[in-house]
């Protein structure tokens, strides 16, 4: 009963070992003072048949980020192995095979843990540098839109008080000043305008990039299999932002090893798909897609996703929708 029961206490402490989420060195040491103690109890009750304990430590030793102390505690391991293996009276050379799988396993798991920590701390560098760049952006945003409007409203509020004042007595020089004021909205919204195109981004060249960077970060392969069409500036636009929010739910949620990405030019539009060989099923969507969702449908486009393989990700954007979502006096002066 005293060995059965250490030995449930061994497993536990194994499974635990290499099972947390984040790792930690000091389990490595619990983990390898087990096994020593599961070797010496197996060894006095029932003989050399617990020399497979010393394996084990050599296992567990390795799983932390110091080589030396890794090998260090495998190579003790090894010693108590040659020295128990010396005292039997029976012995074959493959018996001593074991001391190669103590120092490789000891080394293999070191290996595997530095690159498990090197990844964790990767991806965590990726989420300060994205959050630092969306600082930054907002920052950007709130000056851009103090420098553009905050001068220009301020002008509009003069003259539009002037032309109140002016509009009993003096009529022709409140309707000049009520001009002025049209005037300066119409080069205020353009400006607007301009600065709101220059937010979207830079294309889906660019957010191809990012995305490649994420899927790095993350351990996934990005695969584009066609060479990308030339795609109007609103569509592009568009599309870069369904990649976005796709590769965000891939890496965050999928579980996958490969994304592959594929857009094709149609008669009436184009077709942007996204295929993952992650864990799929029918999850309910986020946000994220149910708004991109919703701004496909309102482009004139569509949106489809399907669980059953993976995740597949399919969105169709028609060439009529750089006018499909304006307003009608957006559009009365597109088309004018």
């Amino acid at each position: 009963m005293l060995f059965w029961g250490t030995l449930v206490a061994f497993v536990a402490v194994y499974v635990f070992t290499f099972g947390k989420r984040d790792p930690d060195d000091r389990w490595a040491y619990v983990g390898w003072l087990s096994a020593l103690l599961m070797w010496a109890l197996g060894d006095w009750l029932y003989g050399p048949s617990a020399l497979s304990f010393l394996v084990y430590g050599g296992s567990l030793i390795g799983w932390q980020r110091r080589q030396w102390v890794a090998l260090g505690g495998a190579a003790i391991n090894a010693l108590l192995m040659v020295g128990r293996l010396l005292t039997l009276p029976e012995r074959s050379q493959g018996d001593f095979i074991f001391l190669l799988f103590i120092l490789a396993s000891a080394y293999a798991n070191h290996a595997t843990y530095r690159g498990l920590r090197a990844r964790r701390r990767l991806a965590q560098v990726q989420l300060e540098k994205e959050k630092l760049a969306a600082d930054a952006e907002r920052e950007r945003i709130a000056r851009d839109l103090h420098d553009l409007l905050g001068h220009t409203l301020s002008v509009i509020v003069l003259k539009s008080e002037l032309a109140g004042k002016l509009a009993e007595k003096h009529p022709q020089r409140a309707a000049a000043e009520i001009r002025e004021v049209e005037r300066i909205s119409r080069e205020a919204l353009s400006e607007v305008r301009a600065a709101v195109q220059g937010y979207r981004g830079s294309g889906l060249a660019a957010e191809l990039a990012r995305a490649k960077v994420a899927l790095d970060a993350a351990g996934i392969r990005l695969v584009i299999t066609d060479t990308l069409p030339e795609l109007p500036a609103d569509l592009e636009s568009t599309l870069a932002m369904v990649l976005r929010e796709a590769v965000t739910n891939v890496v965050r949620h999928s579980g996958a090893s490969e994304l592959r990405l594929t857009l094709r030019g149609q008669a009436n539009g184009f077709q942007l798909t996204l295929q993952d060989d992650g864990r799929g099923g029918d999850a309910p969507e986020g946000t994220g897609l149910n708004s991109m969702r919703e701004r496909l449908r309102a482009m004139g486009g569509t949106f489809e996703r399907d669980g059953h393989t993976g995740t597949r990700l399919q969105a169709f954007v028609p060439l009529s929708a750089g006018t499909a979502g304006l307003k009608a006096p957006e559009l009365l002066e597109k088309t004018s």
